[in-house]
């Protein structure tokens, strides 16, 4: 027996050594956010949304991830492209991209860098720029369902208390096999979707990176809860964990409740495509 509870308590120890969200860190967060005032819904409050595209060195794949936007079901109000200084063609092929978010109706701006500044970065400056409530993320080399914009919407509107919504993703190196399933609706009528409502209380009981579970690009927030955590953190040393998308999730599920689709993917994610492990993630 006693080397049964020695066995267990080693054990025990070991995990929570190994964990991957050290308890720690939040805690020291939620300390730093004490007495801040933090934003609250209301009926209505989503009516418009922009999508954030940070680009660097994916020049090969900026067009498909353009297409998934032109072709959404119900069109974004603005998409914000944030050129970090790449060392591709990403300048002209957004240049060239610009006239047709303008014939679509859709407001489209180019911010560029004037030196390579990283993704997290990158995106405070696109959603800074950004007029809309609501700001959806879509990676330069990912692809979104194609309704992921109208999905949204009704999420929203049918889960008033949350700040961030997320899903999963389907995984793929070829688009060309992806197939024709494009829609969230081919996959479960949104209607009847159900998100599974993560609150702030939880976070402290997170050791392990997929205890919030969203890949980055479909994911999207309320630009004043974006503020309210403070953006997204650039400097690797004073994030929760070392990955800017997961720290800001983190970040923000620790202040207001998020909703997260295990079951149902918003977007299509592209496995063999990281640039750079550090500055761009």
């Amino acid at each position: 027996m006693y080397s049964l509870k020695l066995f267990l308590y080693r054990l025990l120890r070991s995990f929570i050594r190994s964990a991957d969200i050290p308890e720690k860190k939040i805690r020291n967060y939620l300390d730093a956010m004490q007495g801040r005032g933090l934003p609250q819904r209301g009926k209505g409050d989503v009516k418009s949304l922009a999508v954030v595209v940070p680009c660097y060195g994916h020049a090969q794949y900026l067009e498909q991830a353009a297409e998934s936007l032109l072709k959404q079901t119900r069109p974004p109000d603005e998409v914000v492209f944030v050129e970090d200084h790449s060392p591709d063609a990403t300048g002209e092929i957004l240049a060239a991209l610009a006239p047709a978010f303008a014939a679509n109706g859709i407001a489209c701006t180019i911010l560029r860098n004037p030196h390579n500044r990283g993704q997290a970065e990158s995106l405070n400056l696109g959603i800074e720029a950004a007029s809309s409530e609501v700001i959806m993320i879509l990676n330069d080399d990912d692809y979104l369902m194609l309704d992921a914009v109208e999905v949204m919407f009704k999420l929203f509107g049918r889960y008033q208390d949350v700040f961030l919504i997320g899903g999963h993703s389907i995984h793929f190196t070829d688009f060309a096999a992806v197939g024709d399933r494009l829609l969230i609706s081919e996959y479960q009528d949104p209607a009847r979707m159900e998100l599974i409502v993560k609150n702030p209380e939880e976070v402290l009981s997170y050791r392990r990176y997929n205890d919030l579970n969203m890949t980055h690009s479909g994911s999207t927030f309320l630009k004043s809860a974006w503020q309210a955590a403070g953006g997204y953190e650039p400097d690797r040393r004073r994030r929760l964990v070392p990955f800017s998308d997961r720290d800001f999730q983190l970040r923000i599920n620790a202040l207001f409740p998020v909703g997260m689709s295990l079951q149902v993917p918003f977007s299509f994610w592209r496995s063999d495509s990281s640039v750079d492990a550090r500055r761009n993630s």
